[in-house]
């Protein structure tokens, strides 16, 4: 701070001004980055229902049957041709189980609306549902804790997990093999999948509803907050702040100082303006203005005995 020492008193508050103008913008980041976040979490906490939902009426149904029509992405999970009666060509429908849905949809959301989720586990049936790091560390962090979710930002995204518990509906597809999975899903799954991702019960951690939705920039949360009234705003309050400090600060306590300087030259009759300050003024530059015509007058009474010897 020695840079300080000699400076200017002006100086040394827009200083001091700056500094707490700084802070304040920071604080204001730091307050918007926490009510995005959680702006964030009540959205990633909506899509997570709906695709639960979504699931659990796949489930509930034994999967979904398209006719004619799957996406070549990510397939189907078996297939049966009905023969048509008129001569034409025979119907062909497609099975969707809960986890093809949940990519099919996912990929629409990513398209049309810029985030995409998806189901991980870490007994996966399709690599596409392997989880990556962020995703497994939350895994084994449900499979041990009660947590009802877990969330933060990587690489400008905001992520955001929740376990996927095994409702009843789930054990048609992933229960005990000879108990609760029939055909003719028993053979369709075992033929696709071999024996991944069976014996799961009532209540198991299956795996995690994973989100991933972009993150504001720091330039766009910025402009989220310093709308045009704002920086207008704020530029009026550095033009007061700096009225006032002129004015109001600086400039008498340079009419003091120049008063002191002359009072060391030997000129006691100068008129230091005190003639309109009360007596009980609360201003402390008053106050010292008050002090400085007490030792002028000391000064002046001091000088006319001198002179009168």
């Amino acid at each position: 701070m020695g840079i300080f020492k000699n400076s200017r008193i002006f100086v040394k508050i827009f200083f001091l001004f700056l500094i707490v103008l700084l802070l304040s913008v920071f604080s204001h980041v730091l307050v918007a980055q926490k009510v995005q976040q959680e702006f964030l979490r009540k959205q990633a906490k909506s899509i997570t229902r709906q695709i639960v939902l979504t699931r659990q009426w796949i489930a509930g149904l034994g999967g979904v049957w398209s006719k004619d029509t799957y996406s070549k992405t990510h397939g189907f999970l078996s297939q049966y041709s009905e023969p048509s009666s008129d001569g034409n060509a025979a119907a062909v429908f497609y099975l969707h189980n809960p986890a093809l849905a949940t990519r099919e949809i996912s990929t629409l959301a990513d398209i049309r609306h810029g985030y995409n989720f998806r189901v991980v586990s870490d007994r996966f049936r399709e690599p596409k549902n392997k989880p990556d790091l962020f995703e497994s560390k939350a895994l084994k962090r449900f499979q041990t804790q009660k947590m009802a979710y877990t969330d933060g930002f990587q690489d400008g995204l905001y992520r955001y997990t929740e376990p996927l518990f095994v409702k009843q509906g789930c054990l048609k597809c992933h229960g005990k093999l000879d108990q609760d999975v029939k055909e003719p899903m028993k053979t369709i799954l075992l033929e696709k999948y071999g024996q991944k991702a069976f014996d799961y019960k009532v209540g198991d951690v299956r795996g995690i509803v994973s989100i991933k939705i972009p993150q504001q920039t720091l330039v766009t949360l910025l402009s989220s907050i310093f709308t045009v009234w704002n920086v207008l705003i704020g530029v009026i309050s550095i033009l007061l702040f700096y009225l006032f400090t002129r004015f109001m600060i600086v400039k008498p306590i340079t009419q003091l100082t120049h008063v002191a300087n002359k009072l060391s030259e030997g000129q006691i009759d100068i008129d230091l303006g005190t003639a309109e300050i009360k007596f009980n003024t609360k201003n402390e530059i008053s106050q010292l203005a008050l002090a400085f015509e007490r030792l002028r007058k000391s000064f002046e009474i001091m000088y006319r005995k001198l002179a009168s010897r």
